[in-house]
């Protein structure tokens, strides 16, 4: 029966269709013949001679089950299910989500989606070299999704390695790969630094999702040219210490896989920790949001790495001054456009609308009328259930303030004035009957 070829590649054709055998759909892959030639060339065990190809691909299909074999130990690989010879054909589960690549090509990944696409990756290869296998040509296109793509479904992400018609066992050097992502020495012989000079282009090709001929071009000495495609919170220098190493063009240099996956891990729980930071600010205002405090005589605004504009995204809270604290260089900031005057989250609590109300409220008592030189009525201070709506805009600077800030508000005409531009407006009047005598 004819299946239709869902990929061509180097090694051969794949099929897919469903098993009556397997009772579930299978990916079907037929090696090229000449695909085990070269390799067994690769492999420094074929004479040229005609008459012994046969005997070179005997021994590759060997090497090939082998490989197959010890795979099939580790859940991080695409599951093959069965070979059959004359062609040489490899039945392999099929993964819903289909390869990677794809999957970058279709949707708008979130970063804690990214992060745990990565993290499930550096597992899979400190597992695979773990049992003295080199890959041998790592990209996002042999990296599979077991499950149907969910943006923002953590649950549903499983990442398997597919694809391992280049691999070879410890010892046996190889030509071969995806040129871009193939490490300067691969040209003579592949290697598990090789492998990790792969997965340094995969964690740049996931984070930025731009396209397999860009990230091929990428190398250590370039890397700031794609800095602004990386996840808005995503702290860049963070992010390309652990990047750099892997593209080291000195293999010697590289980490091995376990030390990759350890060095990854503590900047993901670095993120984590950033994440959490910025969704409290984020329950009680948005970004863009300005907020008057008692530290600091000019309204704060909530602010991202761009809106501060910092020289590499440092920045330091200068109430507490805790410029030891690494996630204040990505976190989100109550920051002073003015004259760069920043408050973190745990100072901001301290210093946010209970002390400003408190501050407005022993300026002017509620209940007692005040007057501004820019309003023909008089000012209540007044709560959000005094306002009756929620959120305000300063209609002297305009600014928006959360409905938890007190306004000096004028019941009549719904004018509202900050405690800033109510200092800056305030007349002192005398009331006789219904007029008003400013002085």
């Amino acid at each position: 029966m004819s299946y239709p070829i869902i990929g061509i590649g180097g090694g051969g054709k794949c099929r897919v269709y469903y098993s009556e055998k397997f009772g579930r759909k299978v990916v079907e892959k037929i090696l090229d013949p000449n695909f085990i030639r070269a390799k067994s060339a690769n492999a420094g065990t074929t004479t040229l001679m005609e008459n012994n190809f046969q005997k070179e691909e005997s021994f590759i299909k060997e090497l090939t089950l082998m490989i197959f074999t010890k795979l099939a130990k580790l859940d991080c690989c695409v599951e093959v299910l069965g070979y059959e010879t004359n062609p040489f054909k490899i039945i392999m589960e099929y993964c819903e989500g289909g390869d990677l690549r794809k999957v970058l090509d279709t949707y708008e990944i979130p970063i804690q989606d990214k992060i745990t696409m990565i993290s499930q990756i550096l597992l899979a290869i400190k597992e695979i070299h773990g049992v003295g296998l080199i890959h041998g040509d790592l990209k996002c296109a042999n990296i599979f999704l077991v499950n149907k793509y969910v943006p923002g479904d953590i649950s549903n992400i499983k990442i398997k390695i597919g694809d391992f018609g280049l691999s070879e066992f410890e010892g046996n050097f190889f030509q071969g790969g995806t040129r871009g992502f193939m490490a300067p020495e691969a040209y003579i012989g592949g290697s598990f630094e090789a492998d990790i000079y792969s997965i340094g282009k995969v964690m740049l090709e996931i984070m930025t999702e731009l396209p397999v001929q860009m990230i091929a071009a990428i190398n250590i000495n370039n890397l700031y040219t794609i800095k602004n495609k990386l996840p808005k919170f995503l702290n860049v220098s963070e992010f390309y210490n652990v990047v750099i190493p892997c593209l080291c063009p000195d293999f010697t240099k590289r980490p091995n896989a376990k030390e990759l996956f350890e060095l990854y891990h503590g900047l993901m729980a670095y993120w984590v920790i950033c994440e959490k930071i910025n969704d409290l600010m984020l329950e009680k205002y948005k970004i863009g949001d300005k907020v008057p405090v008692d530290t600091h005589e000019h309204l704060l605004t909530l602010s991202n790495d761009q809106m501060r504009g910092y020289d590499g995204g440092k920045w330091y809270c200068n109430n507490c001054d805790n410029q030891n604290n690494l996630f204040l260089s990505n976190t989100l900031s109550f920051n002073c456009q003015s004259c760069q005057y920043d408050l973190c989250q745990k100072c901001i609590a301290e210093h946010n609308y209970i002390k400003v109300n408190n501050k407005m409220a022993q300026h002017t008592p509620k209940g007692k009328k005040t007057y501004v030189s820019t309003h023909v009525h008089y000012l209540l201070l007044s709560s959000k259930e005094d306002r009756t709506y929620d959120s305000w805009v300063c209609d002297g600077c305009k600014a928006t303030f959360s409905g938890y800030i007190y306004s000096f508000h004028c019941k009549k005409c719904n004018y509202d004035l900050c405690l800033l531009c109510y200092e800056k407006y305030f007349q002192t009047r005398k009331e006789d009957g219904c007029h008003c005598i400013i002085f």
